[in-house]
């Protein structure tokens, strides 16, 4: 899964630029996931309701109707903890800008009349100014200088620290796979992403499949997810 930021001041287009992008990605065939920051408490349930009591006792609540839509309450989360339970192709970030810049996740500017040009800094992959853009240029960008969410582990393997890594990129002197978390397998021990390099990624990945795939009523090792807990 690979992270993107688009941020600029109200009105400057953040949102009609992502649905612009979605439209394109979906036609692509990738699976997207978008997250929004509001500035203001935003209404999604209401006191007396069944719902809204259930809150009042647990973490998750979870309500389904007869539209088919489900939705999922959890209490308040910080954007790390947003993503670690998203299992997109990319995920869209619109706002966050502090939490952005402090896991160092590339992002597109918005502009408007100037506003919002305070937010350029060396994580931009992109400016839109006053809505003037190609939306093909914009999802070629994001395809190219997406990452892996690191949470500033700064491993090392790439040869420089998370910050300097999302700078080369943006500056086209490396590749998002360069990126040591770009193996496809994912290590996490008590909440924490643990860097594994391609020797010992490929051990786990090689031992694992053959396992799991010898195991009765197993028909496909696409994905595989293991939770151990002592």
């Amino acid at each position: 899964m690979r992270v993107v930021g688009v941020i600029g001041p109200k009105n400057s287009g953040k949102t009609t630029l992502i649905c612009d992008v979605l439209k394109v990605l979906k036609k692509k065939g990738i699976e997207v996931a978008t997250v929004k920051h509001s500035g203001h408490p935003v209404e999604m349930d209401r006191e007396g309701t069944d719902t809204y009591r259930f809150k009042k006792y647990t973490n998750i609540s979870v309500f389904s109707d007869v539209r088919g839509e489900t939705t999922f309450f959890y209490r308040s989360m910080g954007l790390e903890e947003i993503l670690s339970k998203l299992d997109s192709d990319l995920v869209i970030v619109e706002g966050f800008k502090e939490k952005l810049r402090e896991l160092n996740i590339p992002k597109i500017v918005t502009v408007r009349d100037r506003k919002g040009r305070e937010f350029v800094d060396s994580h931009t992959i992109m400016v839109v100014e006053n809505m003037e853009y190609e939306v093909e240029d914009v999802v070629r960008e994001i395809l190219n200088k997406s990452v892996i969410p690191t949470y500033n582990l700064n491993c090392g393997h790439c040869g420089y620290n998370c910050k300097e890594f999302v700078e080369r990129l943006i500056r086209g002197e490396l590749n998002w796979k360069d990126c040591v978390l770009s193996t496809d397998v994912e290590l996490v021990v008590n909440g924490k992403t643990i860097p594994l390099n391609p020797f010992v990624s490929k051990i786990i990945k090689n031992t694992v499949v053959g396992l799991v795939s010898s195991l009765k009523g197993v028909e496909d090792t696409r994905d595989i997810s293991i939770r151990i807990k002592r």
